[in-house]
């Protein structure tokens, strides 16, 4: 067998994977409990109102790691691992990094002075990123079972193809990791009010950072069922579209 004949040439439909951003009090994490057969890791300490399998407060990285190693190797039935949230669970890993792990006595170490300094803090957490965290989680997506990183929302600076600068709501992810966890995702959803309605955005907007790779177009109900639908449908028509070509 010749390394050629693992070539791959017919789309499939994987686990998504992706994340769900917006304002306090939007529906983020009742969105994530409304996926299928979820798990929410909780490390914000606010999915306390929803009514779905979630663990502990989870306030350390040490406490954290163990949860996400058994979901991506252990036996287990859920269908949806939520992280909730993304930024919070990065802050708890930071802390990790530069040594202070909740303790009193440890609150003056930062990221920029450990690890002799330089910056190698910074160079530490991204390779926890790199080599731990999203592989970890692509294990869970590799098992079918889906990744939804909930997080809040912050304004940030971005620079078009065409060199030109402004500002849009994105999600609130440490600025040295957000491009990364960005690309990893297959979707980026904006979670935003229209009135009574809560709505996710797939595409990018001039006030709003989103995306999908499904050729989504429109804008859905913030509901986990209307995702899976037009994911469906898109790839349906995708299938259809190779069939006939």
């Amino acid at each position: 067998m010749t390394i050629f004949e693992s070539t791959l040439n017919q789309t499939h439909m994987r686990a998504p994977k992706g994340i769900v951003y917006g304002p306090p009090g939007i529906g983020k994490t009742t969105f994530g409990a409304s996926t299928h057969k979820p798990i929410i890791v909780d490390c914000e300490n606010g999915a306390a109102h929803v009514q779905c399998d979630r663990t502990p407060y989870l306030s350390d990285w040490n406490v954290i790691m163990p949860w996400l190693q058994a979901l991506a190797y252990d036996d287990h039935t859920y269908g949806t691992v939520v992280i909730d949230s993304i930024d919070w669970l990065l802050r708890r890993l930071e802390e990790r990094v530069a040594g202070v792990n909740g303790q009193v006595e440890n609150m003056d170490k930062t990221m920029n002075r450990s690890h002799g300094g330089y910056g190698n803090g910074k160079q530490v957490l991204r390779n926890y990123v790199y080599q731990y965290l999203l592989p970890t989680l692509d294990a869970i997506v590799n098992r079918g079972i889906s990744v939804v990183l909930l997080a809040h929302v912050s304004r940030r600076t971005f620079t078009t193809i065409d060199g030109i600068t402004m500002e849009k709501s994105a999600p609130e992810i440490h600025p040295d990791l957000m491009n990364t966890i960005i690309e990893w995702s297959d979707f980026v959803g904006a979670a935003r009010a229209d009135g009574d309605c809560r709505e996710l955005v797939l595409n990018e907007t001039g006030q709003l950072m989103a995306k999908n790779r499904y050729g989504i177009t429109d804008v859905l109900p913030l509901d986990w069922n209307y995702l899976m639908g037009a994911m469906n449908t898109q790839q349906t028509q995708i299938t259809g579209e190779t069939s006939n070509g």
